[in-house]
C-alpha cells in the first residue's frame, strides 16, 4: 500500500509541475508578445524620428538653396549695374567726342 501512496504522490507531484509548466509557458507567451508590441513601437518611432529627420535635412537643404540663389541674384544684379554704369558712361563719352567732332 505504501508504493500505491507513493505513485499517489509522485503523479499528483507531476500535475502541480505540468500545471506550472502550462503556467510558464503562457507567462513566456505574454512576455514574448509584450516585448514583440514595445519592439514594433520602437520601430515605428524610429521610422517616425528618421522621417522628421529627413524632412528636416530637405527643408535646411531648400533655404540654403534659396539663400545661394538670393545671393547669386544680388551679386549678379550688382554686377549688372555696374556693368549699365560703364556702359552708360562709355556712352556719355563717346556721345561728346561725336558731339566735338560734328559741331565746332
Amino acid at each position: 500500500m505504501h508504493g500505491l501512496g507513493l505513485i499517489k504522490s509522485l503523479a499528483e507531484r507531476e500535475r502541480e509541475l505540468a500545471a506550472k509548466l502550462e503556467e510558464a509557458k503562457a507567462m513566456a507567451e505574454a512576455k514574448l508578445r509584450q516585448a514583440e508590441e514595445e519592439a514594433r513601437k520602437k520601430i515605428e518611432a524610429a521610422e517616425a524620428e528618421a522621417a522628421r529627420i529627413l524632412e528636416q535635412g530637405r527643408a535646411e537643404i531648400q533655404k540654403r538653396v534659396a539663400d545661394i540663389e538670393a545671393e547669386a541674384e544680388a551679386k549678379a544684379e550688382a554686377e549688372a549695374k555696374k556693368i549699365w554704369e560703364i556702359a552708360e558712361k562709355r556712352l556719355e563719352d563717346a556721345v561728346k567726342v561725336v558731339l566735338e567732332e560734328v559741331v565746332p
